[in-house]
């Protein structure tokens, strides 16, 4: 039997720490390869821990709070020949007399503040934009299977899990009494023992239990309908600021924040046209138009590809774009790398999947990816235009407001054009005021 640290994972190649959010096992418990250890919080996305091997939880080093990488959050035994460790590392495995002087002493630090998501994010509907009738994309043998991301494992105590595996029991089938959402043993009994009572009472939860939450609101006028009417984005309510979910995103938000303020930045503003774009795009949707265009547009200036390190830029790679996504648990950010390269409707089935994923709360590793760039679209809450701050690490950020026709100046009088207002806010120290000028100059081109 040896003792293994369960480490944090490093779940991306930026992320420094993370924050654990909830165990879904707990000391004693017997663990078995791919049962859900715990959730994770980092600085792009919730994510939950699984076990690699079989073994013994003995010990949780932190409850929750915020933890750098490779650093012990749990101990285990085992008779396996590996243990648990690092997601991209291998994993530390100690004699049993030895773990007492590995151990922390303390877990103070734990407390800190969370780890942070891109700032400004915003939802990325495009509910405002006038449309005769929403055009549905629909696969053709000529394009590729559509992009599916597999749904998250569901959160169970071990025995629970072994227990459905016996019964032959799904658990994506069993309803949680827990208020935390992880079934137990009690769970997976009570949809195998015999029922009595009318089939009424049989279809009502059970008391605590979680309920599905409400379809999420689609991504802009293209994406399917939904058989029951959804209210559009003004009009939804959003999530209070309450739960350790919640309140651990804003707590993020506020440090990153904090690291935003001290970037010397500017924004530029332009109106954009959207007749020649609206006139090409042929279904696909708005959100992935403008992520397409964004990117082309940054190639043509090469100081928004970089970032600003110490007394220097340092030139950051092909556009790599984050798409902030507004979800009622809190803010994510997918990012797509080189979207402009990509066939547009292959890119738009890619798009609205992975804003219906985050929608769950999760991003797809696919997605989890350093980004030199943010587009956050609050066009299809009815804002017109906004001020969005840098995130450290990028150079500039893209905010969109609400599109629709407009009023403009054309030969012989005033006419109407289909436009929004963009807002190019630029880390002063990698680029200037005319490179700000530049890209919009750019995207307008792009568009046109």
């Amino acid at each position: 039997m040896r003792t293994v640290a369960i480490r944090m994972p490093k779940m991306s190649m930026t992320m420094a720490e993370g924050e654990v959010l909830s165990w879904s096992v707990g000391p004693g418990d017997v663990i078995n390869a791919g049962d859900v250890v715990c959730e994770v919080m980092t600085d792009k996305v919730d994510m939950e821990v699984e076990s690699p091997t079989n073994g013994t939880l003995t010990e949780i080093v932190v409850d929750t709070g915020v933890v750098a990488v490779g650093e012990p959050i749990a101990w285990m035994e085992t008779e396996d020949e590996e243990g648990l460790g690092d997601l991209l590392d291998a994993p530390a495995v100690v004699d049993a007399a030895d773990t007492a002087a590995l151990r922390p002493e303390s877990v103070s630090d734990a407390q800190a503040a969370p780890t942070a998501k891109a700032p400004e994010l915003a939802a990325v509907a495009d509910a405002a934009l006038p449309e005769p009738e929403p055009a549905l994309i629909t696969p053709t043998s000529a394009q590729p299977p559509a992009y599916t991301v597999p749904p998250p494992p569901v959160a169970a105590v071990p025995r629970a899990r072994a227990l459905a595996r016996d019964r032959g029991v799904d658990l994506t089938q069993v309803t949680a009494s827990r208020a935390d959402g992880v079934v137990s043993v009690a769970d997976v009994e009570a949809v195998t023992a015999p029922r009595s009572g009318t089939a009424e009472a049989s279809s009502q939860p059970a008391p605590g239990a979680l309920t599905a939450p409400s379809p999420a609101t689609p991504l802009d006028p293209t994406s399917a309908p939904s058989p029951r009417a959804t209210p559009s984005p003004a009009a939804t309510p959003s999530a209070p600021i309450t739960g350790t979910r919640v309140a651990a995103v804003r707590a993020v938000v506020a440090r990153r924040m904090s690291e935003s303020a001290a970037i010397p930045q500017f924004t530029v503003w332009r109106d954009l046209r959207l007749a020649g774009a609206d006139a090409r795009r042929g279904g696909v949707s708005w959100t992935t138009v403008l992520l397409q265009a964004y990117a082309a547009a940054l190639r043509r200036v090469p100081a928004l590809l970089t970032r600003w390190e110490d007394d220097g830029a340092v030139e950051s790679g092909p556009p790599a774009i984050a798409l902030a996504v507004d979800t009622p648990g809190g803010l994510l950010v997918p990012v797509f790398a080189e979207p402009d390269r990509q066939d547009p409707r292959e890119l738009d089935a890619v798009v609205r999947e992975a804003v219906r994923y985050a929608q769950t709360g999760k991003v797809a590793r696919g997605h989890l990816l350093v980004a030199n760039a943010t587009l956050s679209n609050l066009g299809g809450l009815g804002v017109d235009r906004f001020q969005a701050l840098v995130t450290p690490g990028q150079a500039s950020v893209l905010a969109l407001g609400k599109a629709g026709l407009r009023p403009v100046q054309v030969p012989g009088g005033i006419g109407v054009a289909l436009s929004l207002t963009a807002g190019l806010t630029v880390d002063h120290r990698a680029a200037n005021g005319a490179d700000g000028a530049r890209l919009l100059a750019g995207l307008a081109d792009v568009l046109g």
